[in-house]
Order: C-alpha cells, then sequence, then structure tokens
C-alpha cells in the first residue's frame, strides 16, 4: 500500500518492534526522508522569514566575543535572509539523506561483521527510519517561532537538546556546538536503533546496544577530547 509508509511514521513510534520486523523486507524509506526533509526545510525557511534581522545579527556577532573589525564585517555580509534562506534549505534538503547515507554506510559495515547479509539499501531505509523522533522537534520550533516576537536565538530553536535544557553554553563558548547537537531525540534514535537491530539481525540485545551507540560515542568522544585538549 501506498500509503503505509505514511501510517508507519507513527507506528515506528508506538510499536517499534513490529514495525521494523515488517520493514525488514521492503523498508520503503523516501516517504519517511521527503517528509523528513519538507519538515525540517518549511520550519527552517520559516524560522529566517520570521527574523528581526537587526536582532538577529547584533545577537549573533555579540555571541562570538571579541572579533577583527574585518571578521565581524564578514559575518555581518554573511547574515542576510538570502544568505541564511540558502544555507538552510541546502542543509534540509542535501545534509538529511546525506546523513542517513553515512548512517547506512555504518551499519553496512556493522552487518558485516555481525554477519547478517543485508545490503546498503535497506540500511539506508533503516538510517532513515531510525531518524524519525527527529521529527517531534518540529512542533516544539514551530511553538517557538510563534511565540518569539521574530527574536529568537538559533541556540533556542532545539528544545530538547542538552544545551536548552539543562547547561545553556553560550555560543562564544568552544562546549556549544557539542551541547546544542545533544539532544534527546539521539537517545531516542538509539533506542529505535536497538529494536530495530534485534528485529532485523536478531543477535543479542548487548551486541545491539554496542552497535546503536558506538558512533555516538565515538564522534561525541572525539568531540568532547578535542575540545578538552585543544580548545
Amino acid at each position: 500500500m501506498a500509503t503505509q509508509p505514511l501510517f508507519d511514521i507513527g507506528n515506528v513510534i508506538l510499536a517499534p518492534s513490529p514495525t521494523f520486523a515488517r520493514l525488514k523486507d521492503k523498508p520503503r524509506p523516501f516517504i519517511p526522508l521527503l517528509v523528513l526533509i519538507l519538515l525540517t526545510l518549511a520550519v527552517s525557511c520559516w524560522y529566517v522569514s520570521s527574523l528581526d534581522f537587526a536582532w538577529f545579527r547584533e545577537h549573533m556577532l555579540a555571541a562570538q566575543g571579541p572579533m577583527k573589525p574585518e571578521a565581524r564585517a564578514a559575518m555581518a555580509q554573511f547574515l542576510t535572509p538570502k544568505t541564511m534562506m540558502w544555507s538552510s534549505g541546502a542543509g534540509a534538503v542535501l545534509g538529511t539523506p546525506l546523513i542517513c547515507a553515512v548512517v547506512a554506510l555504518y551499519y553496512l559495515l556493522a552487518g558485516k561483521v555481525m554477519g547478517t547479509g543485508i545490503g546498503y539499501g535497506k540500511w539506508f531505509g533503516f538510517a532513515v527510519w531510525t531518524s524519525i523522533p527527529r521529527l517531534l522537534t518540529v512542533p516544539l520550533s514551530a511553538l517557538q517561532i510563534l511565540t518569539s516576537g521574530g527574536r529568537l536565538a538559533p541556540e533556542d530553536m532545539n528544545m530538547v537538546s542538552l544545551n536548552y535544557l539543562l547547561l545553556h553554553v553560550p555560543m562564544s563558548s568552544p562546549w556549544f556546538g557539542f551541547a546544542t547537537n545533544l539532544d534527546l531525540t539521539s537517545v531516542w534514535s538509539i533506542a529505535l536503533a536497538v529494536l530495530g537491530l534485534k528485529a532485523w539481525t536478531g543477535r543479542s540485545t548487548a551486541a545491539c546496544v554496542t552497535v546503536a551507540v558506538l558512533p555516538y560515542a565515538v564522534v561525541y568522544g572525539i568531540w568532547a577530547a578535542k575540545i578538552a585538549f585543544l580548545g
């Protein structure tokens, strides 16, 4: 059924194990991928179009701390509605499938180690379906935009990030990107990956947890070490 992937967007949240078991034969990732891209694109464009750019430009420049005049001028020139709209659009349209493609490559390699024999195309679908928790940030971002009056800082867009919920690290800190990128949807995606791996591979819970957590541990571990030792 053509509409089944739309229903499975909800099913993968409400009943992940049986949904992943069914998706193993035909992942059909392109409808959920399109939904992810279009909603991300819509929210990003809405955010940029709603901004009070005079305020936004000053906020971004102030957040960087002391800057050389030429660097400040270059950044101010970049912070325009047109460049922001293009960069946001490119991030949504190109970044979303690219991330899924890289994640699928990881699962392909992990699957070979586990002896599953599952091909890259199915792992690409797996990467898309485990990204579905990102959709839960859309209504929260919409709420932020609606109530901001055009003065919404980028660090406040993601209401489920570690930075927004707990740390409140300023943009001038080297830890800002780390704290902003680590959020509750990442934890949920890991949980979905564990359940999905068990359904697709039949391996132990410990093995599936290891495979699901490993890329996050490596990426965020290297990132944290770089900040801690190199600043």
